[in-house]
């Protein structure tokens, strides 16, 4: 899809290639366990209250998040089809949990209750170590000896999905590079801004026009569907159903 003109639906349905399709179902998987990978690093380095102040979700529940496979449903990573090709620009889940920690039993009957999350600290702030862990190995793989980290292939996945990503907006400014600010209390996340293609849907006698995004769907760290979406400049968004051709 070009990027520089509007394409119109008349039907809340997108199409894909198989191409892309199997780009991405490859590329979400390795993406998920980048992101477990990196956040089983910090609970095991980050002081707790550090812990608490950036991440602010127990481990016991984040990690299940991020491995899809408790109560709360899945995983969705958000992708943009950009000029370079697709890009992940981080991830969300739906599994806050708000009635009782995991520890402790709740009434005989009463189900456990999560709450929408769009984890800008959590995920944001994950994008940014990754990034930052990313630039560094890259920087002085000659001198780290033959365990970075990352391995190889998983440089080559985060040099080509993700998208640059820091706690300070200054290495954006230096390269000149136009950026989105996420802001959660006093945590702010700078990612470089990536086009999506516009995008205009007209639909039930109605027209809605913004980006196209597409959602990725994860579950115990497989890919389990597309959920592309339209988002307004209000950021509300109006999914859509996936055609594969």
């Amino acid at each position: 899809m070009n990027t520089k003109t509007k394409t119109t639906l008349f039907s809340r349905e997108i199409t894909y290639g198989k191409k892309d399709v199997a780009e991405l179902e490859r590329a979400s998987i390795k993406v998920q366990l980048i992101y477990d990978k990196a956040l089983f690093m910090l609970h095991e380095y980050l002081p707790e209250s550090l812990w608490d102040a950036w991440i602010g979700v127990p481990y016991s529940i984040i990690s299940s998040l991020y491995k899809g496979n408790n109560d709360s449903g899945t995983i969705f990573q958000k992708w943009i089809q950009s000029p370079a090709g697709w890009k992940c620009i981080g991830c969300e889940r739906h599994c806050l949990e708000s009635a009782a920690s995991p520890q402790q039993p709740l009434p005989f009957g009463q189900p456990r209750q999560y709450t929408f999350h769009n984890g800008i600290r959590q995920s944001m702030v994950l994008q940014a170590v990754i990034w930052s862990m990313y630039e560094n190995i890259v920087l002085f793989q000659p001198f780290l000896g033959d365990e970075p980290f990352f391995d190889q292939e998983e440089l080559n996945t985060i040099s080509t999905y993700f998208v640059p990503t820091y706690l300070s907006e200054v290495p954006l400014l230096e390269r000149t590079k136009p950026s989105k600010v996420y802001k959660d209390g006093h945590i702010s996340v700078y990612q470089e801004f990536i086009s999506a293609p516009d995008l205009v849907l007209q639909w039930n006698g109605g027209l809605t026009e913004g980006r196209w995004m597409t959602g990725v769907y994860m579950d115990q760290s497989r890919f389990a569907g597309l959920g592309p979406y339209l988002k307004d400049a209000q950021g509300k968004r109006t999914y859509m159903q996936a055609c594969v051709l």
